[in-house]
Order: structure tokens, then C-alpha cells, then sequence
């Protein structure tokens, strides 16, 4: 069928639906309205925030990537394998999404001779090969809902900031071109009681839920998966 013919059936569908949105709403069926638009219409892919920021779609455009999750000494303290764990999540979803991500140690090679501290222009100099540096920051981390010890609830809160390694130069350098802001809860309705779930059990769940939503940032997702999470 050709795509001009595809392209108006697709438009008379969008036609009929918001035809039968109103009563649809009066009605209270909703979530039937989101079904039956996605079965005749596809469901909805979301743009990476990266592309829609910078106009590089990594999976596509076949970039080298290397990721760099970082956070405060104390949070590292009380959390010994979180900046680890949520590097390896992030990194096998976004293998999974096709984005080419440079092996974790390559970074932390580099790195341990600065003491840890996470410096762009040394990886920009040093690791070659890379394209763009996702720098991870997680600025706060808990596991607890607000004081109680009851209770788990899980928040994180971060910033991304990534850069461009440029090689117009005498010597490659970063520059940076993206960066967002990021806050992730889980669960996101009641909190879990901390005698239903072991520590470890839950923490798991959180990370999966972060790696989930910073791993939004940087690949296509289909919008029911978002509505999911």
C-alpha cells in the first residue's frame, strides 16, 4: 500500500478517535480509549531526550560511548557497590538498545590515577576511540520513605551531563552538549514494608527502576513501556 494511502488512513483514524474521546471520558473508559488507539494507530515511540537535545541518535548513528556513574563519599559509604551496579544496569540496557558502550573499566582505568575523581578531558585525551562521555552524578540516594525505618521507598536524585569528544585540535578534548536533570522513586504509589522485603531484594528493584529511567535519556522507547514505569 502506498505510503500517501497509509498516511490518510491513519489521519481518518485519528479523526474517528477524537470524535469519540469526549464520550469516552464521560464514560470513564480511558484506559479502553488508550488501547483502542494504539491498536489502530501503533504505539507511540518516545525520542531520546539525548536526541531531541543534541540531533544524535546513538544506536543509529553508531557512536562509541563510554559511561561514568559517580557519587558523593558519603552516599559510596553507606552504598559500597551503587555506583557500580548502576553503571553495569545502565550499560546493559543501553547494549540492548544497540548503543555501542565501551567496556566500564576502560573509564576506571583512567580515572584511579586522579584518585576517582571524574575528569573529561583526561578521558578525552586518553581512552581513544570514544565519541561521547555520559557522566552520571547521583547527588542524593536513600532507601528509606522520608524519616521511618519502617518503610522502604527509594529516591535518587542526579544530574547527566554529556560530552562531545572533539579531535580539531592538537589533542582531542570534551565538550560538553547535553545535560539534564533527573529525580527517580520507586514505588511510585504505596511504599513497601521493610518486614515484607529484604534489603538487598528491595535496593535491586530501585536500581533496576533508575537504570531504567536514566537509560530513557538515551535511547527510543516505546511510550506504553513509560506509562509502565
Amino acid at each position: 500500500m502506498p505510503s500517501s494511502m497509509i498516511t490518510i488512513i491513519r489521519k481518518s483514524l485519528w479523526i474517528l478517535v477524537l470524535c469519540v474521546l469526549p464520550v469516552t471520558l464521560q464514560t470513564g473508559c480511558v484506559n479502553t480509549m488508550v488501547m483502542m488507539s494504539k491498536v489502530l494507530l501503533g504505539d507511540p515511540v518516545q525520542i531520546s531526550a539525548f536526541q531531541q537535545g543534541t540531533g544524535v541518535n546513538l544506536a543509529k548513528e553508531k557512536k562509541q560511548v563510554l559511561i561514568r556513574v559517580s557519587a558523593p563519599a558519603l552516599v559510596e559509604e553507606e552504598f559500597a557497590r551503587l555506583t557500580t551496579d548502576v553503571e553495569e544496569e545502565l550499560i546493559r540496557r543501553m547494549r540492548r538498545h544497540k548503543i555501542q558502550v565501551m567496556h566500564p573499566d576502560t573509564a576506571a582505568r583512567v580515572l584511579d590515577r586522579l584518585g576517582g575523581a571524574f575528569d573529561p578531558q583526561v578521558l578525552a585525551r586518553e581512552v581513544e576511540g570514544c565519541d561521547y562521555i555520559m557522566h552520571i552524578k547521583l547527588d542524593t540516594f536513600s532507601l528509606f520513605e522520608g524519616n521511618s525505618t519502617n518503610f522502604y521507598r527509594g529516591n535518587a536524585t542526579g544530574a547527566i551531563t554529556a560530552y562531545e569528544i572533539r579531535r580539531d585540535g592538537a589533542s582531542p578534548h570534551a565538550v560538553q552538549v547535553y545535560e539534564q536533570r533527573f529525580s527517580s522513586s520507586y514505588p511510585t504509589t504505596y511504599p513497601v514494608s521493610v518486614d515484607s522485603t529484604p534489603r538487598n531484594v528491595f535496593m535491586r528493584r530501585f536500581i533496576d527502576r533508575l537504570a531504567d529511567n536514566l537509560g530513557n535519556a538515551f535511547y527510543d522507547v516505546n511510550r506504553s513501556e513509560l506509562y509502565a514505569n
